[in-house]
């Protein structure tokens, strides 16, 4: 061959090698990159979308100002003023007496602390606000022209008005890209004009401008006094300034603003774009495409705000970055790091792109012979990424791509554990080599989700149908609080512990037990254990970070910066600088674990309010007073406090936990909850104490002092004189009226008494009939089964126990000791009846007085009960025990049998009436009806620890001292 031709051809060949990536080097991104955000529009409560103003209150509120009217937005909801009325409002500050100020063109609206508000002029001059050119005033100065924009002043706002500090023609020089500036340290205005800057001491002084053409507004940063102009940022040292960093501002249609967080970037925004000023002197473009940014604010938890004609945009600290496919029809699926430090990611339509970030990830070429789609799982050995893709898995590393050749398998999983690859369909798991060779199988598996192995070198596989332990030939499940979870979702900790997930809950394997860790509320859908030691929980609805060396959890969502929609089941990736990946739905979201938990500064906590009731339903506001103590009726016994911790960039992660001294001495454990009752509160002193958490960092504590007073009787000098009262009233009142009221009361009672009595022994007479049936029905029996003898000797002892009962019928009550003998003839009676298959205890304690009074005929009733409806269905011998004891404030009686129970007995006798237990209820009932402390009546029915009914307990508690009429 020509040697010629073998040199071209040779060079041909490696051209056609390196055109793929050449070509993707040159080819448009595929993924569109912008740090999350959350906007406020008029379907979240803003009164109109063209928003001018937002600041933050002391309180860490967010107020809007906007073409109609402003609201107030505390991380929950938005509060509306000026509702329904066409009022550009334009600023805010804080009043001379610690309430809001919204200015408007022509009007000042004061909300005071309460939340009400009214309205004055702006000043007493008929001069307008100007808002364009005095953004970068501080608080409480204001610029003010006349309607034709000109004899502009600056002044500062005070309760009566507006007082002026400067007047000078240069202010008349700006146009509506320029913003005066006064500079803190030197006390020097700055008044930016299209040839040079103006500088004015605050006594009125001129000093040397400063020659740059067409500058636009400044700001201090510590020791550096920065201005921003057409062509880029200097550094203003005196009279002089030098050029820091060129830039052309791609909107400057109103000029550049710009404001500094506490970790040393300055951002910058014209009409349509905000930049970054980095601390090495870079300025990068960071947000395009919004609709004419009016004012941009920095609260003070670093998050970024800006007022739009399109809303109110809030991104966060910058911490959370989207990450989409241009590509509309395409998912970024998978995502994770190469050797050399580059993102390697796989689209749903067999796309695979690479870059040194994802705002390089460009599509490169890789074997494809057919259909291909990457699934998101990835894993890392060495030097070497791999992908998984339909049907087999894809090595990337500095030698090129390739796929290594497994099986033609439906492959669901993808993990790495040194240098091993587990790559599991939903019936199997296979252990391979880094280059793809199998070394184990492991078949006959449930539905595969995820696998991992310990620090011990057992591998698990999660299935649809739990864990399962792998050692060699060996298989163990691991047991499950229900049999049928399924586990989606592995990592291993610092411990080389597995982490596994089933639904909401995260478990942990001990002595081949699932361990419950937490529960998160929704569905897990991945978790990752990360280098630094942060376990990273991605559910349906957000995503838990959980430093695990201070065991501190924050949680995010869209309310607080994480917008993902749905992280999938996916490999959640960490490249080396401390990035993570999260694949979702919608987007690839990434952020730094240690920005998000470390960023917090101590919530600022607030006592909204304090509220009283006598009824729960009508409530009542409880200031202070001027000892800052809160002083309340005696009828007002219902207490209601709500607080508020701000944080908006912590929304969902306040806890909250308080403490009623006088009333409740230990803190609370910690909750979301904003508002907290106390009921029923009894006179006397009290503080309420509550302090906000969050995560390990807490607020100040705050409280109040409450003094509950006292009613006009509970106090000792209102008894004093309602007895010297009554003592007069007796020697002033004649004797012959009292004696007169007197008499016709004891008559009125007596006849009460003769009634109530007359009632109970009708009632008492009725069981008369019921206990003689019973009797006479077992006399009946008796002589038809035993001998004439027997049976005269039962009828003798039925003739002493009707005696009895005669004697007595009249009585509603009568000794213990009575009551005792009257059972005990009873029990002898059934006793004969039934022979052997009765036996009865009777235990009296040592310390009953048995002359204690207790209803006539209670012991009787409770035994008569006990025998034919408890033993008389009973198979075998019955036993009756009775037992008297003491117990505070009284005496306590109780029959026990050990029959078939209640509902058996209701079972054998359907007709059964229980009219001995309705009398004596009629007449405990009548009883208590005289008296404070009541007879009270329990009836337990016993149960064997199988569960069978083996018997049922009457008891009887008596009231010392209890009357009886």
């Amino acid at each position: 061959m020509n040697p010629k031709r073998h040199i071209l051809f040779c060079m041909l060949a490696a051209l056609a090698l390196l055109t793929p990536d050449g070509a993707a080097a040159a080819a448009e991104p595929a993924v569109t990159s912008e740090y999350a955000r959350r906007h406020y529009t008029t379907q979240d409560g803003l009164p109109q979308m063209l928003t001018e103003y937002v600041w933050q209150d002391a309180k860490g509120c967010i107020w809007i100002g906007t073409l109609s009217g402003f609201v107030r937005y505390d991380g929950f909801e938005f509060t509306p003023y000026l509702k329904g009325k066409q009022e550009n409002i334009l600023s805010f500050c804080c009043g001379t007496d610690g309430s809001l100020w919204a200015l408007g063109f022509r009007r000042r609206h004061v909300v005071d602390r309460e939340g009400t508000m009214r309205t004055l002029p702006l000043n007493g001059r008929g001069l307008l606000l100007n808002n364009l050119n005095a953004y970068s005033l501080p608080p409480g100065l204001v610029l003010l022209e006349d309607e034709q924009e000109r004899g502009r002043e600056i002044c500062r706002l005070t309760a009566e008005g507006a007082e002026t500090v400067l007047k000078s023609p240069a202010l008349d020089s700006m146009d509506i890209r320029r913003r005066v500036y006064l500079d803190s340290v030197s006390q020097t205005f700055y008044i930016p004009t299209a040839r040079h800057v103006c500088r004015i001491r605050s006594d009125g002084t001129a000093l040397a401008p400063i020659r740059v053409a067409e500058p636009y507004s400044l700001l201090r940063d510590g020791a550096r006094l920065y201005l921003f102009a057409a062509d880029g940022i200097h550094e203003v040292e005196g009279d002089r300034a030098h050029l820091v960093a060129a830039f052309r501002f791609l909107a400057p249609d109103y000029g550049v603003a710009a404001c500094a967080d506490r970790k040393g970037n300055i951002f910058m925004h014209d009409a349509h774009n905000l930049y970054r000023l980095s601390k090495e002197g870079s300025v990068r473009q960071i947000v395009d495409g919004i609709n004419l940014i009016r004012q941009m604010c920095i609260d003070r938890e670093g998050n970024l705000w800006l007022a739009t004609c399109q809303g109110v945009y809030n991104f966060f600290q910058l911490n959370f970055v989207n990450h989409r496919l241009n590509d509309h029809n395409d998912i970024l699926r998978a995502i994770d790091e190469d050797a050399q430090g580059r993102l390697l990611a796989g689209t749903l339509n067999g796309r695979l792109l690479c870059g040194r970030s994802a705002a390089d990830l460009r599509p490169v070429s890789y074997p494809r012979e057919g259909d291909n789609y990457f699934l998101p799982r990835t894993a890392r050995i060495g030097g070497t990424t791999y992908l998984l893709g339909m049907g087999d898995v894809l090595a990337c590393d500095g030698g090129g791509r390739r796929w290594l050749g497994l099986p033609r398998l439906n492959y669901q999983f993808l993990g790495s554990h040194a240098d091993s690859l587990l790559v599991a369909t939903r019936q199997a798991l296979y252990v391979t080599d880094a280059h793809g060779r199998i070394l184990q199988t492991h078949e006959g598996l449930r539905g595969v989700f995820c696998a991992c192995i310990d620090g011990d070198g057992d591998l698990y596989a999660g299935t649809a149908y739990g864990v399962v332990r792998l050692r060699g030939e060996e298989r163990r499940e691991i047991a499950l609080p229900d049999s049928s979870m399924a586990c989606t979702a592995m990592t291993v900790n610092p411990y080389g512990e597995v982490l596994f997930a089933s639904g909401e809950n995260l478990y942990t394997v001990r002595k081949d037990s699932a361990v419950l860790v937490q529960s998160y509320g929704n569905p897990i859908r991945s978790v990752c254990q990360t280098c630094d030691n942060f376990l990273i929980v991605a559910v349906t609805d957000g995503l838990y970070i959980t430093d695990n060396r201070l065991l501190q959890t924050m949680f995010f969502n869209q309310y607080n910066g994480f917008t993902g929609i749905e992280p999938l089941a996916a490999r959640i990736a960490e490249t080396g600088d401390g990035t993570v990946w999260i694949p979702c739905v919608d987007q690839t979201v990434s952020f730094h674990p240690h920005e998000l938990v470390y960023q917090y500064i101590p919530p600022r906590l607030e006592l909204l309010s304090a509220q009283a009731s006598g009824d729960n339903v009508h409530w009542h506001s409880a200031p202070t007073g001027s000892d800052g103590r809160i002083r309340l009726e005696h009828d007002l016994r219902n207490l209601r406090f709500s607080f508020i911790a701000i944080s908006h960039s912590a929304t969902g992660n306040m806890r909250y936990r308080y403490r009623l001294k006088g009333f409740q001495e230990e803190w609370s454990q910690p909750q979301t909850g904003r508002e907290v009752q106390f009921n029923n509160l009894p006179p006397g002193r009290y503080r309420f104490e509550v302090s906000a958490l969050l995560g390990n960092i807490a607020s100040d504590t705050i409280g109040v002092e409450i003094l509950l007073l006292p009613a006009f009787w509970q106090h000792g000098w209102f008894w004093l004189a309602v007895a010297l009262g009554l003592g007069s009233g007796i020697w002033t009142l004649s004797y012959t009226y009292y004696k007169r009221r007197d008499r016709r009361k004891m008559e009125e009672l007596q006849r009460e008494i003769k009634l109530n009595t007359l009632l109970v022994k009708s009632i008492r007479l009725k069981s008369i009939p019921h206990f003689n049936a019973n009797v006479l029905a077992g006399i009946e029996y008796f002589i038809q089964t035993h001998s004439v003898t027997r049976a005269n000797h039962y009828l003798s002892l039925y003739s002493r126990f009707t005696n009895a009962t005669l004697l007595d019928v009249d009585k509603p009550s009568r000794s213990i000791g009575d009551e005792i003998r009257y059972v005990s003839l009873y029990l002898s009676l059934e006793q004969l009846r039934y022979g052997e298959s009765l036996s009865y205890d009777i235990r009296v304690a040592p310390d009953v007085d048995t002359d204690t009074q207790v209803p006539n005929m209670i012991l009787h009733t409770y035994c008569e009960n006990a025998v034919k409806h408890g033993l008389r269905n009973k198979p075998g011998n019955g036993h009756i025990e009775i037992e008297v004891t003491t117990r505070q404030d009284g005496i306590n009686l109780s029959v026990t049998d050990d029959g078939v129970g209640r509902e058996a007995a209701a079972a054998f006798s359907p007709s059964s009436t229980r009219q001995g237990l309705c009398i004596m209820e009629q007449q405990i009932e009548l009883y208590n009806q005289r008296n404070d402390r009541h007879i009270v009546q329990t009836v337990t029915d016993l149960k064997t620890p199988e569960g069978r009914a083996c018997g049922t307990r009457f008891e009887l508690f008596v009231p010392s001292r209890y009357n009886y009429f």
